[in-house]
């Protein structure tokens, strides 16, 4: 049996798909299909059903060896994409990645299945410097735990072909995506077309023993002599150079971001992991802080959750950046606009509304990570220098923010509480308080009744509840709800279903819970000094999601800056958008 496409046999019966249910594996599910008479799909995540008799479906944890020896029953050839794709504390790689390619490559030896495609990594040269050319002969310098699993995977298939015969083509994927991110993956960019023919070529070429190949597309700036693919016949057919406009539209990372320094990028500054417990594990400890994105904020902001979309958004200030994270695929995109940007609220019709610098604006993000904006409403700051802070809808949809003055050693209380109500004509924004420093805390109890409000300057540090007027949107009585922290300077913060305040400790690294009446409750720990903000969100609201402040002097490996998810074992509210 033969395909039209350069005469390459077909001589499977079943070919298994590893990693079904990631964004690869999608991807080769649609584009192997022709291949085999029947493909079988396994993953530990859920999977799409089987679309009929050429499709088989398995749930599978590489971890557990009987499981994989079932799994590879009747198969004649392996894709294997499976296990953590990111950098992970070692206790998780080594399951999946170190374990799990083990019982494969023994399940394929005993069931007598003799070519494997193996998804290694360019992260297994990760830490060779941006522009060093390299082949597929050059050291290997893995950039994390994830890159030392992938140079054990490569050592693997050479010792199974040597020892047993099965033959293997690593394929040193770089960054494989409907197109390319950043001006690093300008370099390393591997379309779903040209991926699909390697791994198609992986398959049938003959005699390849034990070969190492780089997956990049025809990149014009690439770093990698992949003329050892060509024993396969593998001539890519893309290129990242499309994109190249687009990208460079991009603000330029500093020079010191390991996005600009080595191949491997953000990778080589993931970690150490001791104070960072597991992310993927069976069970979890309340209280366990896990790494949800290690990024460099430098003033990570106003979480809020979309629930329609399952993804978190949050702002940079200083960047004017508004980020999202999105949980089903864990990816993470960000836009960017011309000016500070402190809070966001969510809009029905969908997009955002975001308080900024000179006022508050409709945000709208767009290509080329382009944050559109389009001012509602200025503001008559005291002075200049000023910008919004922390701001939230209240349960009926009114728009509640604060103001400061950006140089905070001035200590000058000249900031002012405002409601935003209404659109176009009828769009109102109203003072409704002064006399503060650094507005924060902004939060509202289940039943709207009560407002939060604190002022998180060093020389105050305090936090009121209001009794709040819901159907006037009008605070009444003040009352201090919290005299000081139990740790740290009150910053942003959340309501949970049981009308608790979770407030983050900034400069102490805990998030407290108070009830309702002002007493501790509990305080949690996050491995990052400074968090600035939490929400809940998840599909059932019980994650507690923090961002973090990054400062200059932080060091180049610390998690500053980063997002976290903590499960404190009760769930959030909503968030209202914004209803005029």
């Amino acid at each position: 049996m033969a395909t039209e496409e350069s005469g390459i046999s077909r001589p499977y019966g079943r070919i298994l798909l590893t990693g079904a249910a990631g964004g690869l594996g999608k991807v080769l599910r649609e584009t192997l299909r022709p291949h085999a008479r029947v493909l079988r799909l396994s993953d530990i995540a859920p999977m799409a059903p089987s679309e009929g008799p050429h499709e088989e479906v398995v749930v599978c944890d590489l971890s557990d060896k009987d499981a994989v020896d079932a799994l590879m029953e009747g198969v004649d050839a392996v894709v294997h994409l499976g296990g953590i794709s990111v950098e992970r504390p070692f206790e998780e790689i080594i399951e999946a990645n170190i374990r799990g390619t083990y019982h494969i490559y023994e399940a394929a030896r005993r069931h007598g299945a003799r070519r494997i495609v193996f998804a290694s990594s360019n992260h297994v040269i990760g830490f060779h410097r941006q522009g060093v050319r390299l082949d597929s002969r050059s050291p290997r310098r893995p950039d994390g735990y994830y890159g030392l699993s992938k140079s054990f995977g490569e050592d693997l298939a050479s010792f199974y072909h040597d020892r047993y015969g099965i033959e293997t083509v690593s394929v040193r994927i770089g960054s494989s995506f409907p197109a390319p991110r950043n001006r690093r993956m300008m370099h390393t960019w591997l379309s779903y077309r040209d991926l699909t023919d390697l791994v198609r070529r992986g398959l049938f070429t003959p005699g390849v023993g034990h070969t190492v190949v780089y997956g990049a597309s025809d990149n014009r700036d690439g770093w990698w002599d992949n003329s050892g693919a060509a024993i396969l016949g593998y001539v890519p057919q893309d290129s990242s150079e499309p994109f190249r406009a687009e990208i460079e539209r991009q603000p330029a990372p500093p020079a010191d971001d390991p996005d600009q320094v080595y191949q491997g990028g953000a990778f080589t500054a993931a970690g150490p992991y001791e104070n960072m417990p597991p992310v993927r594990r069976a069970t979890r400890s309340a209280g366990d802080a896990e790494l949800v994105l290690h990024l460099r904020n430098q003033t990570g902001e106003s979480p809020v959750w979309h629930a329609g979309e399952q993804a978190l958004y949050w702002v940079d200030i200083q960047a004017g950046a508004l980020h999202r994270w999105r949980v089903g695929d864990q990816q993470h995109a960000s836009w960017r606009a011309d000016q500070q940007l402190g809070c966001i609220a969510r809009l029905p019709e969908g997009g955002w509304i975001g308080a900024m610098e000179d006022g508050i604006h409709r945000l709208t993000p767009g290509a080329g990570q382009i944050l559109t904006t389009e001012r509602w409403t200025g503001v008559d700051h005291a002075r200049p220098g000023m910008r919004f802070n922390d701001g939230r809808c209240d349960r009926q949809g009114r728009f509640w923010v604060g103001t400061m003055l950006m140089d905070m050693s001035r200590a000058a209380a000249v900031g002012v509480l405002y409601r935003m109500t209404g659109r176009g004509d009828g769009l109102r924004l109203e003072r409704m308080a002064g006399d503060l420093i650094v507005p924060n805390g902004m939060a509202f109890s289940p039943d709207g009744r009560t407002m939060y409000l604190s002022d998180s300057h060093p020389s105050r540090q305090c936090v009121w509840a209001y009794d709040y007027d819901a159907d006037e949107g009008v605070p009444g009585r003040r009352r201090v709800f919290i005299e000081a922290l139990a740790g740290g300077r009150p910053d942003g913060a959340a309501i949970d279903a049981e009308g608790c305040y979770w407030i983050c400790g900034n400069d102490a690294g805990l998030v407290h819970r108070y009830t309702p009446d002002g007493r501790l409750d509990r305080s949690l720990r996050v491995p990052v000094a400074k968090p600035a903000m939490c929400a809940f969100g998840g599909a059932g609201l019980d994650t507690l999601f923090v961002t973090s402040i990054r400062l200059p002097d932080a060091a180049p490996h610390a998690l500053d800056g980063a997002v976290f998810a903590l499960r404190p074992g009760v769930s959030g509210i909503e968030e209202s958008p914004y209803a005029p």
